[in-house]
């Protein structure tokens, strides 16, 4: 970040992308608070609305980052700048990932927040919810990682399809596990070894997608 093309570079990625964070905080913010109704039709509004916001947050930005700048011809006027390809590619790595980690921590913060401090809100639910939060980031690294490395529509497609399809059975899966879903009720989290093992397989997805990807953007000479 000491180039201070790669710092413009970075701020207009925010800038083209102001609106979409945004509207996406706002959408997990409406799902919360509609959380705040109680009763089971709105918990589960809720909740779906919430998730949706961070699946859209995670599947859009790399596409939208990444990919579009490449099909509205905006390389050529890039390559005129004081700036090397191995210098773009990590300013863009770092405004994409930086551009989905603020809104979804604003909300998983704020969602977490809101189970914390609601005592009628088992804490047996932290666990589970920390499981689902960290999917759509997974998703992220892996849509970020094809949409960076390949640089191509296609991959970044196929990267988005494959994660939006896997969501719906994933969160089945874990749900209906006895080892999770029968200390949901619990007054206090209960860290078993099911919730350690695909947290870990989450960490380690995302430590996996997102070293691959800076370690190829460290590889790249051009930009095209």
């Amino acid at each position: 970040m000491s180039n201070p093309v790669v710092r413009a570079l970075v701020l207009k990625d925010w800038r083209l992308h102001r609106m979409f964070i945004s509207l996406s905080i706002a959408g997990g913010v409406i799902a919360l608070a509609i959380l705040q109704i109680k009763n089971d039709t709105a918990f589960m509004v809720g909740t779906i609305w919430f998730f949706v916001a961070l699946i859209l947050l995670a599947t859009m930005m790399p596409i939208g980052n990444v990919i579009n700048e490449r099909k509205k011809q905006n390389l050529a006027f890039l390559m005129s700048l004081p700036v090397s390809a191995t210098q773009y590619a990590m300013a863009k790595l770092m405004s994409t990932i930086g551009m989905f980690l603020v809104p979804w921590a604003t909300l998983v913060i704020a969602a977490s927040t809101y189970l914390l401090t609601r005592p009628e809100v088992p804490h047996g639910l932290i666990p589970l919810m920390l499981i689902l939060f960290t999917m759509p980031l997974v998703g992220f690294c892996v849509v970020a990682a094809a949409a960076l490395i390949t640089e191509t529509e296609g991959w970044a497609i196929a990267a988005t399809i494959v994660c939006n399809s896997s969501y719906g059975l994933a969160w089945t899966l874990i749900i209906r596990n006895p080892a999770i879903n029968g200390n949901l009720k619990s007054p206090v989290p209960v860290w078993n070894s099911p919730v350690l093992t695909i947290l870990g397989g989450e960490i380690g997805t995302i430590v996996l997608m997102l070293g691959l990807t800076i370690y190829m953007q460290s590889r790249k000479r051009d930009f095209v």
